[in-house]
């Protein structure tokens, strides 16, 4: 007859089947950006609690094209590599850096939670369309590095003026929350920012290092 299990052993399977059950709860949990994207540019603010930020669990009806996640951030680019435009395609969820119209490398993003059309105010989760610029950068950001966009611009403010509303700011280019560096390419899984454009912190470095201040950027639906 099978001897009754000891305690060791009982306690060795709990053990294992916490660390499965914290090991999906990482996976499916990211911290939210504050209501205005990384509202940390002029003053440093406390970063998300992972406890009440987590990525939503329903989809925006904008879906995210079918296709494998990528595994590495790929060939770097060349030390003295220059981008003078980015286009961001938020269909497609690609942001794209260019050097006199030739494109120099594509990566995939992550979308505000309701990425579906232009922004129009503070709080309304979606990522801005149109023409803008890099106009300041973040090292320490709440999100590893930051390049912050030009939004709003004249005709985002008009148009929140008109709903009486805040057309908000804080937009930013940004890599993951951090503490959270290891879930590179995971993030993809969903759209999760509160406007912003999300990459890898591998990814943010190599497009800050690019990049300078004063970068025209358009955002394409």
């Amino acid at each position: 007859m099978q001897a009754p299990m000891n305690f060791k052993t009982g306690f060795s399977l709990v053990f294992v089947a916490l660390l499965i059950v914290g090991g999906v709860a990482l996976y499916r949990s990211l911290p939210m950006p504050p209501s205005s994207g990384d509202a940390a540019t002029t003053a440093p603010q406390p970063a998300p609690t992972p406890s009440v930020a987590r990525i939503p669990k329903q989809r925006a009806p904008l879906e995210r094209p079918s296709r494998p996640l990528p595994d590495m951030l790929g060939p770097s680019l060349p030390p003295n590599s220059v981008a003078n435009r980015l286009l961001i395609e938020k269909k497609a969820r690609r942001l794209t850096l260019f050097h006199n119209n030739k494109p120099l490398k594509t990566y995939e993003i992550s979308l505000g939670r309701q990425p579906e059309g232009p922004k129009q105010f503070e709080g309304d989760n979606k990522t801005p369309e149109g023409h803008y610029r890099i106009d300041s950068r973040k090292k320490n950001s709440t999100y590893h590095r930051a390049l912050h966009i030009s939004y709003p611009n004249a005709k985002d403010l008009a148009l929140a003026a008109r709903q009486k509303r805040s057309a908000g700011g804080s937009i930013m280019i940004h890599g993951l929350p951090n503490g959270l560096d290891a879930l590179g390419p995971l993030h993809l899984r969903r759209d999760w920012t509160a406007g912003c454009i999300a990459v890898t912190n591998s990814e943010i470095e190599e497009i800050w290092r690019v990049t300078p201040d004063g970068t025209p950027i358009e955002i394409r639906p």
